[in-house]
């Protein structure tokens, strides 16, 4: 809520959401909205799935920032579980050909906007300035 009272604006919290939208403008992808009806696990471990396979890899800072010892395990097993499926595609690989709007500076912003750690994430004053507006 710190956002609707003006204060905090362009945290990288409230990047990394934008991005997913910019991405969803761009490619017309809802790679990260699973069906829910027919989910038998948790919604929100398929989507840190979706995002973690995305965007990863792990980094030790996103990592830091969690103060439950349990999820942090579940995070690192996630992770794990991502890196040795071979059969995983990273956004840094998706293609211009099955998604004709992602093109490179799309693709470097968006990619920008969506570092997993969060020191390096781009600002959102970053952001509205990037070339890809132009």
């Amino acid at each position: 809520m710190s956002s609707s009272i003006g204060k905090g604006v362009g945290k990288p919290s409230e990047v990394f959401p934008f991005a997913l939208l910019c991405l969803y403008v761009i490619t017309g992808a809802q790679c990260f909205h699973p069906d829910f009806e027919t989910l038998e696990v948790e919604p929100n471990l398929v989507i840190l799935f979706k995002l973690l396979s995305t965007f990863g890899p792990l980094p030790n800072a996103l990592v830091a920032h969690i103060d439950d010892s349990e999820a942090e395990v579940l995070l690192k097993a996630l992770w794990q579980a991502i890196a040795e499926d071979e059969s995983n595609e990273a956004f840094e690989q998706w293609s211009q050909d099955i998604y004709p709007n992602l093109e490179h500076d799309a693709k470097r912003l968006i990619l920008r906007m969506t570092n997993l750690d969060p020191a390096k994430r781009a600002s959102m004053s970053d952001i509205v300035m990037d070339p890809y507006w132009d």
